[in-house]
């Protein structure tokens, strides 16, 4: 686990937006990347989280491709910087990082990963997804209520794609995520 306030922080946000987006936007997130750190305090590369599955429609690939923040204090820096985050790329996952999860999924006994791991291949071959296809979702968690900026943000993107923008306010934001880690850090200690 991470031993740093701001690397705490930063998991948790990731931690939180990938239950949510299974819970509520109904995409799996296939591979927990964050099981994958090169070391505790190392943020990762590539998408926080990525999103994926079946639209029922036409049974073709639909992706979520998400960036996550917690701060203390949320402001428009922070955003305006998730933001360019999530339009690098022309808005599409980053190659990396659909590689990395086809290639988890490739490994997996289940014909359903398997069948997602070479989706995602593809995708990133064939670059074939129109931006239609893949939905962006900036994931706040803040000490301070839903900033201005997040408004602003969401009236500011473009009409291709579906985004989404979640603030979680957490008013002693640095006590709530250093008492989750000390609570997870005591699992197993009884």
């Amino acid at each position: 686990m991470p031993q740093t306030p701001k690397g705490r922080s930063g998991d948790l946000g990731e931690i939180l937006a990938t239950e949510l987006v299974e819970e509520e936007i109904g995409l799996r997130v296939p591979v927990r990347r964050l099981r994958y750190k090169d070391g505790r305090n190392i943020a990762m590369r590539g998408d926080d989280f990525i999103g994926a599955g079946y639209a029922i429609a036409d049974e073709r690939l639909w992706l979520l491709k998400g960036e996550a923040k917690s701060n203390k204090v949320l402001g428009k820096t922070t955003v305006t910087s998730a933001r360019k985050v999530l339009d690098r790329d022309n808005g599409r996952c980053t190659p990396d990082s659909l590689l990395f999860i086809a290639n988890r999924l490739l490994e997996s006994k289940d014909p359903a990963d398997i069948e997602l791991g070479r989706s995602l291949r593809d995708e990133v071959g064939l670059k074939s997804l129109s931006a239609d296809r893949i939905d962006h979702m900036l994931f706040t968690v803040s000490g301070n209520g839903p900033h201005a900026s997040l408004k602003e943000d969401l009236d500011a993107t473009g009409i291709n794609r579906d985004h989404y923008v979640v603030n979680i306010h957490v008013e002693d934001h640095q006590d709530f995520i250093a008492g989750i880690f000390l609570e997870a850090e005591d699992l197993g200690d009884d």
